[in-house]
């Protein structure tokens, strides 16, 4: 049986392909913190806006008129994202049971990856004019610029785990996980998918804020201190036989996902769109200017009874 490791082409097409798939997803996990955390307050959420060059927006109808300045709103609606992002980012390649296969290595690998720089470094800026950032220096008089800061340098001690468990698997190279090896691993799987969404972004035509590049690119440059500095330990399980038909089938559904999420993610009007579910209410946060698409027939008229 021939043996793949983080380096070997298949595998490296292989995890290019996961990026497309996840990257989106983990994009998306910051709108589904904001709904789920407005739920368990007791709002309802009722829709999602996921632009790519504006922050992620769970879009919900508000539990009351001052939900915004409470305490439940700070961490279930402002810190929901960054906090969700840290937890896939730490939780995934550490505790979540894998099944052998390397689809499912570099797909934790890149889920992971993707929750520190697009969640904890790239989104942070994004949202210091309408989102997370705005909101902690409206209500909580917390400053952007550390609320950016302390979210880029959580994104890089984030990352570490992802990066020492993806480069274990070079123990089935030869000479096994040298430094150069590990950084090359690192470099290959991760720096593609990231500058395959900065591309995205700005071929949009979103204007990227300088800072947002620097949250990202300061975790990004946290992963090559783990491929740097950490030897990791050998794997568990050996890899089992990786075909070229999973690849292109993995491809296949990737490009329709990414290709969703470029569609869902396009500006209009400046502005993202509001991908609605449910009904807005007088407390709902959707954004003057959003295009809404409604993902459900809207509801019919309630006719009053029959006397």
């Amino acid at each position: 049986m021939q043996r793949f490791a983080p380096l070997s082409p298949r595998v490296v097409a292989l995890s290019w392909g996961a990026a497309l798939l996840v990257w989106p997803l983990a994009w998306l996990l910051l709108a589904v913190a904001q709904g789920a955390g407005t739920v368990i307050a007791g709002g309802g959420w009722i829709g999602v806006s996921v632009p790519l060059g504006a922050h992620p927006w769970g879009l919900v109808n508000e539990p009351t008129v001052a939900f915004a300045i409470s305490r439940s709103a700070l961490f279930l609606y402002w810190l929901a994202p960054p906090l969700l992002a840290l937890a896939v980012a730490v939780v995934v390649p550490t505790v979540l049971p894998v099944p052998p296969g390397w689809l499912a290595e570099v797909a934790v690998f890149q889920l992971a990856a993707a929750s520190a720089v697009l969640g904890l470094g790239w989104a942070a800026r994004l949202g210091a004019i309408d989102g997370p950032a705005a909101g902690l220096e409206r209500f909580w008089a917390v400053s952007p610029a550390l609320f950016e800061s302390v979210s880029a340098l959580l994104g890089a001690i984030a990352v570490q785990p992802a990066v020492a468990r993806l480069t274990a698997h070079l123990w089935g190279e030869p000479g096994g996980p040298r430094r150069g090896r590990r950084l090359l691993a690192v470099a290959v799987h991760i720096f593609p998918p990231a500058l395959v969404w900065l591309a995205a972004t700005v071929a949009l035509g979103w204007a990227v804020p300088p800072v947002a590049l620097l949250g990202a690119a300061a975790v990004l440059a946290g992963a090559l201190f783990a491929g740097w500095h950490w030897m990791p330990r050998s794997p568990l399980h050996p890899r089992p036989e990786l075909t070229v038909r999973r690849v292109v089938s993995l491809w296949v559904v990737a490009v329709v996902v990414f290709g969703a999420a470029v569609w869902a993610g396009a500006p209009r009007r400046g502005h993202g769109v509001a991908l609605v579910w449910g009904v807005p209410g007088m407390t709902n946060n959707v954004r003057t200017g959003m295009a809404v698409v409604r993902l459900t027939p809207p509801p019919a008229p309630k006719t009053p009874p029959a006397r």
